[in-house]
């Protein structure tokens, strides 16, 4: 019975040794998922430090410059820049004379839609000039040679519904049914796609052609000095380009408080292993001491029937 008994208890230790085994593996790979969580939260907070916002110079009422961030297209625009799509498909043939979105025409004259006052009735769009809205030459306002379909053209967005129907247009094949939305961001998420529209490479930055007091607005890319007004953040210095500190601060707040939870469990898993480790020491002392009771038991029988 003695011997019997040894080698169930035996057998459950060898099991139970088994199971402890297998634990402890099982903490080791989940202390390896820990570094890599580790490393993903650093590769976070890295490409944090490295998102910038761009700002544009304004002139204080001391007249002091100073530099504020661009929360909105219309904010851009009234600055005296906006985007030029470039690649813009053109779904429908365009006749010559035709007015260039973004622009009117009331009483036989040309006016730009932002300088108009917009009312809807019963299904009517209706555009009122404002008091002292410039009047441009149809050479502005209206294409000047036929755009056959299917054929791409450069377009210059006056507006944020023009930037949004030119961008949703030049990304129509990856976008699908979606369209292109910046009307709604708030002033953080249009922070972003600002940088997001930049690095695209797919737009340039136009200024406002202003010479000798007279302001000329936008010139259209056909324009024989269209390139002259055409700038960058990196060339222009009522731009700059900033850390985003809002998003850093965010950034680091997250990244120590993941590590804290990261370091947490890798302490946890280390005292579970120590205690593992303790079992399996004594579970392995126990076993080397029931072999030798059962050896000595086995050497006793065999003397016995000797």
């Amino acid at each position: 019975m003695g011997l019997a008994s040894s080698q169930a208890r035996l057998l459950n230790l060898t099991s139970r040794m088994h199971q402890i085994e297998y634990k402890a593996a099982k903490l080791e790979n989940e202390k390896l998922q820990m570094a890599n969580a580790s490393r993903r939260a650093y590769l976070e907070y890295q490409e944090a430090t490295e998102k910038t916002k761009i700002q544009i110079k304004v002139l204080q009422t001391n007249a002091a410059a100073t530099y504020v961030d661009i929360t909105s297209y219309g904010q851009m625009v009234e600055s005296g820049f906006a985007f030029c799509v470039h690649g813009v498909p053109v779904d429908e043939a365009i006749t010559e004379g035709t007015i260039k979105p973004g622009f009117i025409k009331k009483d036989g004259k040309y006016y730009a839609e932002s300088d108009c006052k917009k009312t809807e009735d019963n299904g009517t769009t209706t555009y009122t000039p404002n008091a002292g809205a410039k009047v441009y030459i149809e050479e502005e306002a209206t294409y000047q040679a036929d755009v056959a379909a299917n054929t791409e053209m450069d377009v210059v967005c006056r507006t944020v519904d023009e930037l949004e129907k030119a961008l949703t247009k030049k990304y129509k094949a990856s976008l699908g049914d979606e369209s292109v939305s910046i009307k709604g961001l708030n002033a953080q998420e249009f922070r972003a796609a600002l940088s997001n529209i930049i690095t695209l490479g797919d737009v340039t930055i136009i200024q406002e052609k202003v010479e000798q007091g007279t302001n000329y607005g936008f010139l259209e890319p056909s324009d024989p000095e269209f390139d002259k007004w055409e700038s960058s953040v990196a060339t222009n210095t009522s731009f700059q380009e900033v850390e985003d500190q809002t998003n850093l601060r965010k950034a680091e707040a997250k990244y120590e408080a993941d590590m804290r939870r990261i370091d947490m469990k890798d302490r946890k898993f280390d005292y579970d292993l120590q205690a593992l480790d303790a079992e399996r020491n004594a579970i392995k002392q126990e076993m080397e001491t029931l072999k030798t009771v059962a050896k000595d038991n086995v050497e006793r029988t065999f003397k016995l029937f000797s």
